[in-house]
């Protein structure tokens, strides 16, 4: 009864009970609907907008040119005795976080000149690294593996000619998670170098502070 006594989306109390239950969507409704509809596209526009806007400008702060790879290339160059302090029990090595191995590591052009093949032995561990300039990402852009199975994909920028910082993303052979940041810093006109970071997490647990050390054998 009510139904078809109060079918207008008015200002009475009862009229408004009615037409919560009528089938017949009333204009008091469709603007609502409409109203509410509206609203979540524009949350949702504002939220995609704003996620782009973070990334671009992220992808932007990491962007390089060919000449800063080739310089960052030619630093990395070279043989160099390492000190390394274990952030993490790393399955590839017997030594557990804390302690300090030694060792050595190398880096060479490949690919006549396009490229820069580095690896690192120390303790029970290996580490390749092959870094390159990706022209359409306009980045210095590192893969990487371990001998435990790691691996990691990591983005290079220039700050300085002594700093570049670095963006770190990898996985365990065991699934767990690797992100972190940091950067290379480079002293006595690049006859030492120091890898930096304290925002490194394995597995969603932090890490210990990163600060390993290369000293220059050769060229």
């Amino acid at each position: 009864m009510y139904f078809d006594t109060y079918p207008s989306c008015k200002s009475k109390r009862r009229n408004r009970f009615t037409n919560f239950h009528s089938r017949e969507p009333t204009d008091c409704s469709l603007t609502l609907f409409r109203t509410l509809l509206n609203w979540n596209v524009s949350m949702k526009s504002l939220m995609i907008a704003t996620i782009f806007l973070a990334g671009s400008v992220a992808a932007q702060e990491m962007t390089s040119t060919k000449d800063e790879f080739n310089e960052f290339a030619k630093a990395m160059s070279g043989r160099f005795t390492a000190e390394i302090k274990l952030i993490h029990d790393w399955p590839e090595h017997k030594e557990k976080r804390g302690d300090i191995i030694t060792g050595i590591r190398f880096g060479r052009m490949i690919a006549d000149g396009e490229g820069l093949m580095c690896t690192a032995i120390a303790g029970t561990g290996i580490e390749t690294e092959m870094v390159v300039y990706d022209a359409g990402a306009k980045q210095i852009v590192g893969n990487g593996i371990s001998n435990g199975g790691g691996t990691w994909r990591v983005v290079i920028s220039k700050e300085s000619p002594e700093k570049w910082n670095w963006k770190l993303t990898g996985s365990l052979e065991n699934g767990e998670k690797m992100t972190g940041s940091g950067f290379w810093q480079f002293e006595d006109g690049g006859k030492k170098i120091h890898l930096i970071s304290d925002n490194f997490f394995v597995g969603g647990k932090k890490a210990a502070p990163l600060h390993d050390k290369f000293s220059r054998v050769k060229n």
